[in-house]
């Protein structure tokens, strides 16, 4: 082996041995469940919006849609209250409630200086948007 292999193959070991207690660390986090409710909830609301997507949507197209998508939206808000009923320990828990808070929000509802909204909603998008922004 040359040196420059030999370097190389010691720093991938170097960073593999700091890498995987991470990524044990957040795979056994105390908020592991919520990070994975928020994947979860991240990938079903994708595929429920992806379903509405249909070039000149007529109301009959909605209702059948609504009736493919009841499955969907009955887990999406299953987890949405299993996660307001778990508290975050972690910074990595924050993220993983905001991901999903932003998942659920109507893009329209998330401009924090937009002054007709209310207060409260406002001060959640800042919230949301900090926070995936900080992750």
């Amino acid at each position: 082996m040359n040196r420059r292999r030999t370097i190389k193959a010691i720093a991938g070991g170097a960073m593999a041995a700091v890498v995987a207690p991470v990524a044990a660390q957040a795979a056994t986090s105390t908020d592991a469940d919520l990070v994975a409710m928020a994947d979860r909830y991240v990938a079903l609301s994708a595929k429920y919006d992806a379903a509405y997507k249909v070039p000149g949507i007529t109301i009959e197209m909605e209702e059948e849609i609504d009736k493919r998508t009841a499955p969907v939206e009955a887990e999406m808000n299953d987890i949405l209250d299993r996660m307001s009923r778990t508290p975050a320990r972690t910074a990595v828990g924050v993220a993983a409630i905001a991901r999903a808070a932003l998942a659920y929000s109507d893009p329209t509802d998330l401009d924090p200086e937009n002054e007709v909204l209310y207060l409260s909603d406002r001060l959640a998008a800042r919230l949301m948007l900090d926070a995936r922004r900080l992750t």
